[in-house]
């Protein structure tokens, strides 16, 4: 079963569809309870400037946050993604190393800019070791 408040926050998306920007989309594992990590991560988003539009609580281990900020808060919003203990993928880095590079480059253009997030996080060891941009997990010693 999921659950999902995407339906309370659908006018402010359809506000914010006809805006430029970035559309991200991010997997990430977590140590913690999923939903519990989503729950955080609305909290520190919030705190940072950005705006929570949906959140997901599927019942395997699994949850889902999708929120916007501006890109000058870009570097502060993949610093709360770390200190919330994600792990994320090899590709999710990527794109947020180079949303932050290109920032960083057109500051002055493109501070005001939205950047969409769409954040899918599993619990550690229910990510598939062959997820295009992930990463597989040591092995183990037996």
């Amino acid at each position: 079963m999921q659950i999902s408040d995407a339906g309370s926050v659908h006018e402010i998306a359809q506000q914010a569809s006809g805006q430029k920007g970035w559309e991200l989309n991010l997997s990430a594992v977590c140590a913690d309870d999923a939903a519990r990590t989503v729950r955080f991560l609305t909290g520190a988003v919030m705190a940072c400037g950005g705006l929570v539009l949906s959140r997901r609580f599927d019942a395997g281990q699994s949850a889902a946050i999708e929120f916007e900020f501006v890109r000058a808060t870009c570097v502060e919003m993949y610093s709360v993604l770390i200190a919330a203990g994600l792990e994320l993928t090899a590709q999710s880095h990527r794109i947020m190393a180079t949303l932050c590079q290109c920032t960083r480059e057109t500051i002055e253009a493109t501070a005001g800019d939205p950047v969409r997030v769409d954040l899918v996080i599993r619990r550690s060891g229910v990510l598939p070791c062959g997820e295009p941009g992930g990463s597989a997990a040591p092995p183990q010693v037996a």
